[in-house]
């Protein structure tokens, strides 16, 4: 596909997850590591999981995250961050 290279592609969900894992697993001081490593892993194994949503404007980028306002969909969220600490915290990558 032909685009203009002013143009980004963002997928939404790597703020929204990144900060649910940083409001309710680091700031709260749940994670057993919290190491840069462990967090990314678990950033990465949680967007594996959820549905990508991409956007390439700012409109487009605060729709979204209006979206993920629904209780439904931040239970969504934090259950799959929750799974991915899981596992991460059962065989870090370090």
């Amino acid at each position: 596909m032909n685009y203009s290279g002013n143009l980004t592609v963002i997928n939404v969900m790597e703020p929204i997850v990144a900060d649910v894992l940083e409001e309710h697993y680091v700031r709260a001081g749940i994670l057993k590591c919290t190491c840069d490593r462990c967090k990314l892993d678990i950033l990465l194994l949680t967007l594996n999981h959820l549905p990508s949503r991409y956007t390439s404007s700012q409109e487009g980028e605060a729709y979204i995250k209006a979206l993920y306002m629904n209780p439904q969909h931040q239970s969504d969220v934090l259950r799959e961050i929750t799974e991915s600490v899981k596992i991460i915290e059962n065989k870090p990558n370090h």
